[in-house]
């Protein structure tokens, strides 16, 4: 299992809304094992009986013909 130290960060733009950072530590982004890449739709869910943030790619739509 790859493993990281990170923070979250609050970030509030000037149009009032407020946004939050995670950094991904780059050892563990340019590891062969790192599922994502830059531009990669995620879905985050949390569960909150186990204080635990779960993030995945999101599968991708099939095109209409």
């Amino acid at each position: 299992m790859l493993q990281g130290r990170s923070y979250l960060r609050k970030k509030t733009h000037v149009s009032g809304n407020e946004y939050y950072y995670i950094h991904i530590p780059a050892r563990l982004a340019h590891d062969s094992q790192f599922p994502f890449k830059e531009g990669d739709e995620l879905i985050i869910s949390i569960d909150a009986a186990r204080s635990k943030m779960i993030i995945e790619k999101a599968k991708k739509r099939k095109k209409r013909k």
